[in-house]
């Protein structure tokens, strides 16, 4: 299975190179860490079932937590705020948020805390956070340039940096949930998203599949939007919107 999965794979790569493009690189060594990551925590899932321990699984949550925050740290490219800052201010983002979307789908009865629900419905999660953080620090620090003379004056006639802020996050929001928007206008008329698609093939009823499947895009528009309203927000009430040179 896995040879004919990589026929995609090395079809995109021999067109790369064919075309000049110049990414093949990144793409072969992107598909040989995703298959050992993914081949990996199937094993960690096989051991997690087995010891029934629902210490291990949270940890593993916070992992995915974690791991969600420093990926996102890496767009948070903001000369005027710390890094060390920008970290608290993701993770406790992505983790209060992602923790709310859990409890909701725990007490849908969606999620269990066995290792095989909760592991990967948290990923699932945890990387919309993190998606959307990425998307709204890129958008945020170029909108800051594009618009540094309307910022001066809305500051020289008495903004506030959070009526500021909220001047910019409109169009901003609107900018980051353009995708999970798309998906939902498209989903079942379109596509069949991935989840609905794994389900209906381990034999869930089609109905049931397609209800859980829009818990999932539901949970994504929650996150794409209150992830990175909380965590600018926090940023900028608690260190103020600055301006980069």
């Amino acid at each position: 299975m896995v040879f004919f999965a990589y026929f995609f794979i090395l079809a995109v790569v021999l067109f790369d190179i064919k075309s000049g493009i110049g990414i093949w690189k990144d793409i072969f060594v992107a598909s040989i860490l995703s298959i050992a990551q993914l081949v990996g925590i199937g094993f960690v899932l096989l051991f997690l079932l087995k010891v029934h321990s629902s210490v291990l699984n949270f940890l593993f949550v916070f992992l995915f937590f974690l791991n969600a925050s420093l990926i996102s740290l890496r767009r948070f490219d903001f000369k005027a705020y710390s890094k060390f800052n920008g970290f608290l201010i993701i993770f406790f983002s992505i983790s209060l948020l992602s923790t709310i979307s859990l409890f909701v789908f725990y007490l849908a009865g969606i999620l269990h805390f066995k290792a095989n629900s909760i592991i990967p419905i948290s990923g699932l999660i945890a990387a919309a956070g993190m998606r959307s953080l990425s998307l709204s620090f890129s958008y945020y620090k170029t909108k800051l340039k594009d618009i540094e003379d309307i910022i001066v004056g809305m500051t020289a006639l008495g903004a506030t940096d959070i009526e500021i802020f909220k001047f910019i996050f409109k169009e901003l929001i609107q900018n980051v949930t353009v995708s999970i928007r798309d998906m939902l206008r498209s989903s079942g008329i379109v596509h069949i998203p991935g989840i609905m698609v794994g389900l209906l093939m381990a034999g869930v009823m089609p109905v049931k599949a397609a209800i859980t499947q829009f818990a999932f895009l539901s949970a994504t528009l929650f996150q794409f939007t209150f992830v990175p309203a909380l965590a600018l927000f926090l940023l900028i009430k608690i260190f103020g919107l600055k301006i980069e040179v």
